[in-house]
């Protein structure tokens, strides 16, 4: 009976789906054909969708198996079941790493990290101004000093020449973060930190690829990979990866120095230490079985992102007033969400865009609001016009696969209504 009531219910949402799709065809036939068609919604003509998008729907039947089956076996922590060590062999498999251990967060994988090479008092971390604020409160966490640099004005990532700047005698790590999921100028930063002998910690969180040294994911719930909440270091170093086991768990080991997290079996009266402050990071068997789902099926997750940036990269391409974040010819993108710039003296405002979004019921992501030298908890910065700029100025644009092809174009209809409208006001 509940495996009929489950089936019923899924019937019943695909059935709803496919109704509202072929609704949204018949309006989007009407609505082009009214004579109000070249108005956008906010000046009174037809929205661009009837009914707003689909909400993100990040969890397949997939994901709700694998969960299953990890409590089947009564697991519930990472000591007693399987689902969290299947799911670091999948990423090391997938993403070609010898390490990957599962966090609790994005931020406790960033934080981790930071403690695995030693970052402490004293020490100096420069990370991004324009990126999300647990970038920077990671090195906060370990007692270090937040250093701040500029983002490229064209890629809108971190910019080595900044990175350069902000080099002082105390300075140990560098943490890039791959904007939007376009990939940083690695090759620039990495030959920075060779020559100065710092430590890069990439956060991946928007880019779940390939990391060099140390890389942080977040797979909180709009990410490419989720479980809602939680994260992951990848490292080829062993001794990261030993450091960091111990610092996720309590600082605890044998007095051998093996993390408590590999051994296979312990017995009462064997010994324990604690080697260092550490914390609690570990990822719930929950989490982690939902991640063990996402990346069995991450090739058409991928695949279907990849398709919104492309379809997003031709389309905005022709729209005046919008700009698309460069990327380099030998990258290869995997958007967290799209994003764009309203650039000075488009014929709307990017506040005034939002506005007009929201009318055609078209959803959106707004990254962050302040570049983090606004912040007062990170100390005294001074100025970063290029970060200020593009904080006022971007939008992302959603690229989850809940959203098809249809969708994205209407996206992007949309932004050419409002900029044409927007340049007929007197």
């Amino acid at each position: 009976m509940a495996l009929k009531s489950w089936l019923n219910a899924h019937r019943h949402e695909s059935w709803l789906r496919h109704s509202l799709a072929a609704t949204q065809r018949v309006y989007a036939f009407a609505r082009d054909r009214s004579a109000k068609a070249d108005l956008p919604a906010i000046a009174g003509g037809w929205p661009m969708r009837c009914v707003p998008q689909p909400a993100p729907r990040p969890i397949s039947r997939r994901e709700v198996g694998e969960v299953r089956r990890a409590f089947r076996g009564q697991s519930t922590s990472f000591f007693d079941g399987e689902a969290v060590h299947e799911l670091e062999t999948l990423l090391a498999q997938r993403f070609g790493t010898r390490h990957a251990l599962a966090c609790s967060s994005g931020t406790a994988a960033l934080h981790t990290a930071l403690m695995a090479v030693g970052v402490g008092p004293g020490d100096e971390v420069i990370v991004p101004a324009l990126t999300y604020v647990a970038t920077a409160l990671a090195a906060l966490h370990t007692s270090a000093e937040v250093r701040l640099a500029e983002p490229d004005p064209r890629t809108w990532n971190i910019d080595p020449g900044s990175i350069r700047a902000a080099i002082t005698p105390r300075t140990k790590a560098i943490i890039p973060v791959h904007m939007g999921g376009v990939a940083c100028d690695m090759d620039a930063i990495m030959a920075i930190a060779q020559e100065r002998d710092l430590f890069v910690i990439e956060d991946a969180a928007h880019a779940h690829g390939a990391t060099w040294r140390l890389g942080c994911f977040s797979f909180g719930s709009p990410k490419t990979i989720t479980t809602g909440e939680g994260g992951a270091i990848l490292t080829d170093d062993p001794e990261l990866a030993r450091q960091a086991r111990i610092a996720m768990n309590l600082g605890e080991c044998t007095p051998e120095g093996v993390p408590s997290m590999e051994l296979e079996d312990f017995r009462p009266e064997e010994r324990l230490d604690y080697v260092r402050v550490g914390w609690n990071y570990r990822m719930s068997v929950a989490q982690a079985a939902l991640g063990v789902g996402q990346l069995k099926r991450f090739d058409g997750i991928r695949d279907a992102r990849a398709r919104a940036g492309r379809i997003y990269r031709e389309r905005l391409a022709e729209i005046p007033g919008v700009r698309v974040q460069d990327v380099a010819l030998e990258a290869d993108p995997v958007y967290y969400t799209f994003p764009i710039e309203v650039e000075e003296g488009a014929s709307l405002t990017r506040n005034e865009l939002l506005r007009g979004l929201e009318r055609e019921r078209i959803d959106y992501r707004l990254w962050s609001n302040l570049p983090l030298n606004r912040y007062p908890i990170f100390g005294d910065h001074g100025e970063f016009p290029i970060a200020n700029r593009l904080c006022l100025s971007m939008i992302g644009l959603r690229t989850d696969p809940a959203l098809g092809p249809r969708e994205h174009h209407e996206v992007a209809d949309a932004l050419a209504r409002l900029l044409r409208w927007g340049a007929t006001r007197t």
